[in-house]
């Protein structure tokens, strides 16, 4: 009998490993590359990390599994200059190394990029378009940066022009603007400023990947890829939010308030909503009341819930993720393309 259970444990093991949604990083520029060089030794086996960029030499000191210099023949790893369609055509030259890279069974796909550069936004728009016409099951979500407007009209324009794009080939796509950073910070010291949104990219990531990843520890409810792919396909503007607290309220508040793009969260297409704390904080009626909140006061009409115990942190953590939000902000930001 003890043989036949170990039979038994090795072929759940192998379902369970043919089944788990494979995550793919992508940090395309300079923006791209630093965020993913910061954390990507801090995720799970079935996250993989891709370092793309024009520029050889910061390419050369980015951390990531895999590095792909595209444009190598047109520009020379010499970069992208600061101009889209420089970046545009060297994702379009090098698309086929770039997609190699990728998992064969990959399930998410996450590409970073600061818009308003020359690599990022005009490579990230290209990327995604080529994995939907090629890869059409896989999840595509964007997690960009907006310029602060000290950095100018041309920053600011190539930037309008590369998130218009990006909203249209992406299922999911985030944004965090650097000017709504420096409000929160309350300081002129741009460092701070900046590392608070590469600090919040790392967050909402992370949050990602611990909803799919069975090696973060198995969970009382768990949030599987079908759950991300209901309330992610097509659905515009995204909100991931990150909160900790005492109990389950606080942290929910703070996650809510992790926003750097002014979103409102009513009527949106749907949700997932995931507690982690000691099991003693992880109280039911304060869970339910939280998802409540959003299927009432927010009216989303699909939230799913997912509950991990853990003593990983002194507190209760709560990841959400919303999908199909408004900005305001966002469409006063796109309003000036006069499109």
């Amino acid at each position: 009998m003890a043989i036949r259970g170990r039979m038994v444990d090795r072929g759940l093991e192998s379902v369970e490993k043919a089944t788990e949604a494979k995550i793919n990083i992508v940090g395309i520029g300079g923006c791209g590359n630093n965020i993913i060089s910061a954390f990507y030794k801090k995720f799970p086996k079935n996250v993989k990390t891709i370092a793309v960029n024009t520029d050889s030499a910061v390419l050369k000191k980015a951390d990531a599994d895999e590095k792909v210099l595209i444009g190598r023949y047109t520009h020379k790893g010499r970069g992208a200059q600061g101009v889209p369609d420089l970046g545009r055509e060297a994702m379009e030259e090098d698309i086929e190394s770039v997609l190699r890279a990728l998992d064969e069974n990959v399930g998410i796909v996450i590409g970073i990029a600061g818009m308003g550069g020359g690599t990022g936004s005009g490579g990230l728009p290209v990327l995604m378009r080529e994995i939907g016409l090629r890869k059409r099951e896989v999840i595509k979500i964007s997690v960009v940066t907006l310029p602060m407007r000290e950095e100018g009209e041309e920053r600011k324009r190539n930037a309008q022009f590369s998130l218009k794009e990006t909203l249209e080939v992406s299922d999911v796509t985030v944004v965090n603007a650097n000017d709504l950073a420096m409000e929160k910070a309350k300081s002129v010291d741009l460092n701070y400023a900046f590392s608070m949104v590469n600090r919040k990219i790392e967050r909402s990531i992370y949050a990602l990947v611990k909803m799919q990843s069975s090696e973060t520890g198995p969970g009382y409810v768990n949030v599987d890829l079908s759950n991300f792919a209901r309330i992610s396909y097509q659905s515009g503007l995204g909100f991931i939010g990150v909160g900790r607290g005492r109990y389950i309220f606080e942290a929910f508040d703070d996650a809510l308030q992790d926003d750097y793009a002014k979103c409102d969260l009513t009527e949106a297409k749907g949700a997932i909503i995931y507690f982690e704390g000691k099991s003693v904080d992880l109280r039911v009626d304060q869970m339910r009341e939280a998802t409540d909140i959003l299927s009432r006061r927010y009216r989303i009409p699909t939230v799913f819930m997912g509950v991990r115990p853990t003593f990983e942190y002194p507190d209760v953590r709560v990841n959400l993720l919303v999908t199909q939000v408004r900005s305001h902000y966002v469409d006063d930001f796109l309003a000036e393309l006069g499109l």
